[in-house]
């Protein structure tokens, strides 16, 4: 996980360890490291290039059409347990899930 452009201060609840190198934190409730903006370089450049590249990705999504029409709306937001296979999945709604959901295919 990471935040930028704030400190890592601001993941509260995660008991973060910084590595030593300070570019990363772990803690026994993430699976992986932590990043955050105030971290030691090159960490910051590289949380800018992930917001950046998230922005682009986010713009391209929403700017598709979907590929299907029973892609639209799946069961009306709740997708608790759900697979979803390629394409352009859409909601006019909030999406909510309190399970697993699976992503297959390419």
């Amino acid at each position: 996980i990471g935040v930028s452009p704030i400190a890592a201060t601001a993941m509260t609840g995660f008991s973060l360890a910084a590595d030593s190198s300070n570019t990363f934190s772990t803690s026994t409730q993430i699976k992986g490291k932590a990043y955050a903006a105030d971290y030691a370089p090159p960490t910051p450049s590289k949380m800018t290039t992930a917001i950046s590249d998230m922005e682009t990705a986010y713009t391209d999504a929403a700017g598709r059409p979907i590929s299907d029409n029973s892609n639209l709306n799946v069961k009306s937001g709740l997708i608790s347990g759900m697979t979803f296979t390629a394409g352009v999945y859409k909601w006019d709604s909030d999406v909510m899930f309190s399970a697993d959901i699976y992503i297959k295919g390419s």
